[in-house]
């Protein structure tokens, strides 16, 4: 199993609600290239003075390999979308040593 988490973090302003739609769309794209995959999409928060401050969103992927939907070329296709959109991406990755 191998577990994979981009981090998207607004470096500028944002329409989030644009964003959202496009994160959504995309990982849509990538639950049909990989539909035994385990593809989230969550929406960042934290607590501020006046409620609840969105500081981004995460995707997180758990696949069994070989049917990882990101091989290292589309990884990096995301990852300058990501930043195209305004976002600062940062990617964890856990392998586990039996997959």
């Amino acid at each position: 199993m191998s577990q994979i988490a981009v981090r998207c973090h607004p470096y500028a302003p944002l329409a989030t609600d644009e964003v959202q739609k496009w994160l959504t769309a995309e990982v849509g794209r990538l639950r049909e290239d990989a539909p035994e995959a385990a593809i989230r999409l969550l929406r960042l928060s934290q607590a501020g003075p006046e409620g609840e401050i969105g500081v981004g969103w995460q995707i997180e992927l758990g696949v069994t390999l070989p049917e990882a939907p990101l091989d290292q070329q589309s990884l990096s296709h995301l990852l300058g979308d990501l930043r195209l959109l305004g976002l600062q991406p940062s990617v964890l990755r856990v392998q586990d040593s039996n997959g």
